[in-house]
C-alpha cells in the first residue's frame, strides 16, 4: 500500500466502497425477538463500529443484560466499509459487540487482525438509536455491568466506568475535558456530535493502533486485542497502566501525524469533516517530554552520586547549585536500579520536587548503576522517563 501511488489508493478506497451497496438482514430472527411475541414492541438500533472505521461484512450482535443472565436478542452483520450496522431490537439494557477487520488511520491499510469491541446501551422503547461502538466503549464496558449488577443506574454506572477509564488514560493524555458519552463520539463530524469528544476519540483510536504497529516491530504476535484487554483489565482492577504499555502508548504518540490520519480518513470518509486530531496532539505532547539535560557527577568529598535534571547546568558544574528549582504544576518521579530494565529499584521516589537529587554511594553497592527520572504532572500525566548510567566505586 505504501508503495501505490496516490491515485491508484484512491480508486482502490472507491473500489472497496462500492461493494458496500449490498443490503443485509436487520436481524436474525423474523417472528421476534428471540423467538417471543410478533416483534411489535422492536426499534431501530443504529450505528458505527470503529477503530478505524470497521469493513463490510464485520459481525454485530446485540445481547440482553437482565441481572446475572444474558441472552443473544439480535445480529446482523456490517453494511459497509464505513463500519455502519442497523437492526431491530427489543428495548432495555443491551451489549451491543461488533467484530470484524478495520481501516488503519496511521498507515491508510486494512488490518488483517480481527477485532472485538463493545458497547452499553439502554435502550428506549419511544426511541430510535444511533451509537457509536469504539474503543472507548470497550473500555467501559464491563466495568458499567459491573456497577450497575451493584445497583446503580445505568447513568451513575456509565458515568463512573467513563471517568475510570479517562483516569486511567490521563497517564498519557492529561487531563483533556469531554462532555459527551462515549457512545456519542465519532471519528468525524456527523451532526450531533461534539467536535473537541470526536478529536479525543480519534486521538485514543490513533494511538492505540500507532503503539500497536510500533511494538509489533520486536514483538510480531502482539495485537489489538492484546491492548485494548490489558486496558480493559486496568479499569476493572484499578490498576494503572503498566510500564510497557505506557512507555508504547507515550512514543506512539511522537509518531502520530495528524494531516497524514485526516489524508486517510477523508480517502474513506468521503464528504465527512474529519475530528481535529491535531488540536489533541499539540494539547498531549509537551507533557511527554523527558526532563531536560539530566548529568551526574560523583562528588568525592561526601561520597555521593550527584544528579541534576532540567537545568542549564551540569552536575560537575558549581553553577548547578543556583538552578535548584522547586517545581510548579508538577513533580518527579526517580529510580535507581542495578539492572538496565529497572526490575528491581534499589531506589524508587515519587512526588520529588526539586530538579536536584543526591544519595551516597554506601547505600547503593558497587558497580553500574541506572538513574531515571520523570515528569509527574499536577493532571495525572506522565512524561517519557530520561535515564543515564553511571558507576559506583
Amino acid at each position: 500500500m505504501k508503495k501505490i501511488t496516490q491515485l491508484a489508493f484512491f480508486l482502490l478506497v472507491a473500489l472497496l466502497l462500492s461493494c458496500g451497496g449490498e443490503s443485509y438482514p436487520l436481524a436474525s430472527n423474523d417472528g421476534g425477538i428471540s423467538g417471543t411475541g410478533n416483534g411489535s414492541s422492536k426499534s431501530s438500533l443504529a450505528g458505527s463500529a470503529y477503530k478505524g472505521p470497521f469493513i463490510q461484512d464485520g459481525e454485530v450482535i446485540v445481547i440482553s443484560i437482565e441481572g446475572d443472565n444474558s441472552s443473544e436478542i439480535a445480529n446482523s452483520q456490517i453494511r459497509d466499509n464505513l463500519g455502519d450496522f442497523l437492526l431491530e431490537v427489543e428495548p432495555g439494557l443491551l451489549s451491543v459487540s461488533a467484530t470484524g477487520r478495520f481501516y488503519d488511520e496511521t498507515e491508510a491499510t486494512y488490518s488483517e487482525e480481527s477485532v472485538t469491541l463493545k458497547a452499553l446501551v439502554n435502550k428506549d422503547p419511544e426511541q430510535q438509536a444511533s451509537i457509536f461502538v469504539n474503543a472507548l466503549t470497550l473500555l467501559s464496558h464491563d466495568l458499567a455491568v459491573e456497577l450497575i449488577n451493584q445497583g446503580n443506574s445505568y447513568e451513575q454506572a456509565t458515568l463512573e466506568a467513563e471517568n475510570k477509564v479517562k483516569d486511567l488514560l490521563t497517564a498519557v493524555t492529561g487531563d483533556i475535558p469531554t462532555s459527551q458519552s462515549f457512545l456519542n463520539m465519532n471519528i468525524s463530524n456527523t451532526p450531533g456530535t461534539t467536535a473537541e469528544d470526536n478529536a479525543y476519540s480519534l486521538y485514543i483510536s490513533s494511538l492505540f493502533t500507532e503503539a500497536v504497529n510500533e511494538r509489533r516491530v520486536e514483538a510480531p504476535q502482539y495485537t489489538m486485542t492484546m491492548l485494548l484487554n490489558t486496558l480493559a483489565a486496568d479499569v476493572i482492577n484499578g490498576d494503572p497502566i503498566d510500564e510497557d504499555t505506557l512507555a508504547s502508548l507515550q512514543e506512539a504518540n511522537g509518531r502520530l501525524d495528524a494531516a497524514s490520519i485526516q489524508q486517510n480518513l477523508e480517502a474513506v470518509l468521503i464528504g465527512e469533516t474529519i475530528a481535529p486530531i491535531g488540536d489533541v496532539i499539540e494539547t498531549v505532547s509537551p507533557g511527554l517530554v523527558p526532563p531536560s539535560n539530566l548529568t551526574t557527577s560523583a562528588d568525592p568529598v561526601a561520597g555521593a552520586q550527584r544528579f541534576c535534571f532540567d537545568m542549564t547546568a551540569d552536575c560537575s558544574s558549581p553553577e548547578h547549585k543556583a538552578e535548584i528549582t522547586v517545581a510548579q504544576g508538577h513533580t518527579y518521579d526517580l529510580q535507581i536500579d542495578d539492572n538496565a530494565d529497572f526490575s528491581s529499584p534499589i531506589v524508587s521516589l515519587q512526588d520529588w520536587q526539586r530538579n536536584y537529587f543526591d544519595i551516597e554511594h554506601a547505600s547503593l553497592g558497587s558497580g553500574t548503576r541506572y538513574f531515571r527520572v520523570r515528569k509527574s504532572h499536577d493532571d495525572g500525566q506522565l512524561s517519557l522517563w530520561a535515564q543515564t548510567d553511571f558507576v559506583v566505586p
